[in-house]
């Protein structure tokens, strides 16, 4: 089966509609979420909206879990705190409860998916170092675990004890115990401001980057009176 994984989508419909594009075209059967659809962007709702109609396995992430009233907001940073504030203020009811029902973790036979670690889902714990990583590679439930979190894509693999930072710049075989970011859609953090996914296809992953209007996401952060750094970071992909 040939699946389209997103992450961190962060409210931004310009972005998730130029992915959109790339999966249509890449004839995905499947798009799996690893959360952080709302948060940071002016377009919750729109986002919300898509991920309920085309995504066939979700994750809440701890911007969802914040929104919801689960997380104390003095642990976020200042612009995710207003962010959260604001997107509180315009969540539609229908998609509180829609995020109500959906769950930190998703196990399939093969994969367990997660927005920040296998080690504690939900925790809002980083995965950005071979040690953060060996940890979590040792307690995940599953041989593959894809997670987000950073919007940084990564991977890593477990060696004969040793942890493997593989290449992301190609595509490479899923083979034993890993851990794989496919980046972010909405918030890219790697100094790169194109959108970042992943294609997974019998036992092989491809990662992907679009172009999309980032002036436009930036510009709709600034009318809803978001911060300004919220709306120059999609500019300068940090």
């Amino acid at each position: 089966m040939k699946v389209g994984i997103i992450a961190d989508i962060h409210g931004n419909i310009h972005a998730l509609k130029a992915v959109e594009s790339a999966l249509i075209r890449e004839n995905v059967e499947e798009v799996w979420c690893l959360g952080d659809t709302i948060g940071y962007g002016a377009f919750p709702n729109e986002c919300l909206e898509w991920v309920k109609g085309n995504v066939r396995r979700f994750v809440v992430g701890n911007h969802e879990l914040a929104a919801l009233g689960f997380v104390d907001l003095s642990l976020l940073n200042d612009y995710a705190r207003v962010a959260i504030e604001w997107t509180r203020e315009v969540l539609r009811e229908d998609f509180r409860e829609f995020l109500l029902q959906t769950r930190i973790q998703d196990l399939t036979d093969e994969f367990q998916l997660v927005h920040d670690t296998p080690e504690s889902p939900g925790s809002m714990e980083y995965i950005l170092s071979k040690a953060q990583a060996y940890r979590a590679l040792i307690k995940q439930q599953r041989d593959v675990c894809f997670f987000a979190h950073t919007h940084i894509p990564a991977a890593y693999s477990l060696a004969g004890g040793d942890v493997v930072e593989i290449d992301v710049s190609s595509s490479f075989t899923v083979d034993g115990r890993m851990l794989i970011n496919p980046g972010s859609v909405g918030q890219p953090r790697n100094r790169d401001p194109r959108s970042s996914f992943i294609v997974y296809e019998d036992g092989y992953v491809r990662y992907l980057k679009v172009e999309y209007d980032a002036k436009a996401a930036a510009k709709a952060i600034l009318k809803a009176g978001l911060p300004d750094f919220l709306a120059a970071r999609l500019i300068l992909g940090v």
